[in-house]
């Protein structure tokens, strides 16, 4: 969903996506032996990610821009258009939603489909920006893109989560998830470092402005 050059976006999540995979592997979310559906993929970063540390992965790669499932194609990783093309008796360990679910009109009705493509065993990772603060805060990135048309709270996603079918979603501060400046002099590096230090203490007090967490089904 995301029409970003391959090259800079490469550049851009480098690091962050070596540490994010990291982070993955260490909680056993993904394993060299896993079958990992990634919905809305994009320009396919971070899957290329997945693959250089797991080899033996196996990926499937939703993506609805037809530009873009064909760049993926010629990097060598399978695509869909959507998730109606994934065959009834396909099965994931894993499924990555990160950044997706802002975009789609139903959400319940798309995270029950998501779940029918779920191992009973598997997990979702999801991703995406809070609608609204506890404090009633809207000053979040959430609203920063015209093609977000849902605006969740811990509350109200916990609530999809549910009806969609899942048990829970485990919300957490990760890390990994925020890039790290590649230069230790800039400005935008103490913006950055600032941030990180500021992050899970406002969001201890206001709650997160990026919902981040663990679906189990």
């Amino acid at each position: 969903m995301h029409a970003v050059h391959t090259d800079a976006a490469e550049s851009m999540y480098a690091e962050r996506n070596e540490r994010l995979v990291a982070f993955w592997e260490d909680r056993r979310f993904v394993t060299g032996s896993s079958r990992l559906l990634d919905v809305g993929a994009g320009s396919g970063h971070l899957a290329r990610s997945v693959r250089r540390r797991l080899p033996g992965i196996e990926i499937l790669c939703v993506e609805e821009s037809e530009p873009l499932r064909d760049r993926l194609g010629h990097q060598g990783l399978t695509v869909s258009k959507n998730l109606d093309s994934i065959s009834s008796d396909r099965s994931f360990d894993a499924v990555l939603l990160i950044e997706v679910i802002e975009h789609v009109p139903d959400p319940i009705d798309f995270l029950d489909r998501l779940g029918r493509c779920l191992h009973p065993k598997g997990r979702m990772f999801l991703t995406t920006p809070c609608g609204e603060l506890r404090n009633g805060s809207r000053a979040t990135n959430a609203y920063d893109t015209p093609e977000h048309v849902q605006f969740f709270t811990e509350k109200s996603l916990r609530l999809a989560v549910k009806k969609a079918g899942f048990r829970d979603i485990t919300y957490e501060y990760i890390d990994a998830l925020y890039p790290l400046s590649t230069s230790v002099l800039s400005f935008a590096t103490f913006k950055r470092l600032a941030a990180k230090t500021a992050r899970p203490i406002l969001a201890a007090f206001q709650g997160p402005r990026h919902l981040t967490g663990f679906i189990d089904p």
